[in-house]
């Protein structure tokens, strides 16, 4: 919204200086006047356009200046913010990770104690019916 703003206070400035400049050359040129008096008029009204027109050129570049440094200086803001969240999302994902595999060994060791008891108890089953026979 603020760049709609912006945008038509640029275009009313630019229409004021536009509509300026062809009211005085209108003036200037429907004015009873010798033509030494118009020419001179009419050098005058240019320079003061020119000049115008130089400093509004000017405070645009400036007033673009700000704005892109303004924007550089998000856009960096917001890459920081993103890179440490990032890092801290690995970390935290690399520590989850570590966790779980060290879960999965201990799930993993105790399956083979519980494989190894079974194993134990059916030799011992085993042994135990065949010593009766």
């Amino acid at each position: 919204m603020s760049e709609a703003v912006a945008t038509n206070k640029g275009g009313l400035l630019l229409g004021l200086v536009i509509g300026g400049a062809v009211g005085a050359v209108a003036s200037l040129l429907l004015a009873p006047k010798a033509g030494s008096e118009l020419r001179e008029d009419l050098s005058n009204t240019y320079r003061t356009l020119n000049d115008k027109t130089s400093k509004l050129a000017s405070t645009v570049g400036q007033k673009t200046q700000e704005i892109v440094s303004s924007v550089c200086e998000t856009t960096q803001d917001i890459a920081a913010a993103a890179s440490g969240t990032a890092k801290d999302i690995v970390s935290t994902v690399s520590e989850k990770s570590h966790e779980i595999g060290k879960q999965a060994s201990e799930v993993i060791d105790k399956a083979k104690e519980s494989k190894d008891m079974v194993a134990e108890s059916l030799q011992s089953a085993t042994s135990t019916n065949n010593n009766r026979h």
